[in-house]
């Protein structure tokens, strides 16, 4: 009888306890699945709330800041050349100077109807006919123009100095008082009250050679 009791005590005994290694794996397992719900929860969160109104609010006022300031840059990398930038007119092929056409926008004009006849570089005596003119700087000609007969010399040694180059220096009596020299290209016109050989040279180098398109002979002649 009393060996009967104490087996049934240590059975008792035993089953009632517990190891401590399977405590500490169950504990692992419940703190693993606990982080696993808190990843979980922290990333549906974020995928919920998305960017949010103060993120989008913040690019626009970046966006803001640096697009002028971007341009500006470009501008600066790239100024325009010089001169000021004029209508250009179609170029249309007359038959001959005398040919009625629309009146050129500027004077000395810098676009518009022209003949094909081209006139060679250098110093002039005379002004060519606006016609002659604009053939010329649609292929990419500049025309140095002097009102003041005093620049005469000048002009010459200027035009010695651009032999070879697409630049013809001419008198021209219809430049008004205030304007001493005019400096066309296709589409520019520089207007200077004296003579500055520097700003010469600039609008040279920026605009001679640079041919235009050229309508066909014949195309559109007459006005």
């Amino acid at each position: 009888m009393a060996s009967r009791r104490r087996r049934r005590t240590r059975r008792q005994t035993g089953g009632g306890q517990r190891s401590p290694a399977r405590d500490a794996s169950r504990a692992s397992g419940t703190n693993k699945a606990e982080k696993r719900d808190q990843r979980k929860g922290r990333q549906g969160g974020q995928q919920k709330g998305g960017l949010g109104r103060g993120f989008w609010l913040y690019m626009i006022a970046v966006m803001a800041l640096f697009i002028p300031l971007n341009l500006y840059c470009l501008n600066q990398a790239s100024p325009p050349g010089p001169g000021e930038e004029t209508d250009q007119q179609a170029a249309t092929i007359l038959n001959s100077v005398t040919d009625p056409h629309e009146p050129y926008a500027t004077d000395p004009p810098t676009s518009g109807p022209h003949v094909t006849q081209l006139a060679p570089h250098g110093f002039r005596t005379d002004t060519l006919p606006d016609e002659i003119q604009v053939a010329n700087l649609s292929r990419g000609y500049v025309i140095v123009h002097f009102g003041d007969a005093g620049l005469s010399n000048e002009m010459r040694q200027l035009a010695a100095e651009f032999e070879g180059h697409d630049v013809i220096v001419q008198p021209d009596v219809n430049l008004p008082a205030e304007t001493a020299v005019a400096l066309t290209a296709w589409g520019r016109i520089e207007r200077l009250d004296t003579f500055d050989k520097g700003r010469v040279y600039n609008f040279v180098r920026n605009y001679a050679g640079l041919g235009q398109p050229v309508a066909a002979p014949g195309a559109g002649g007459g006005g």
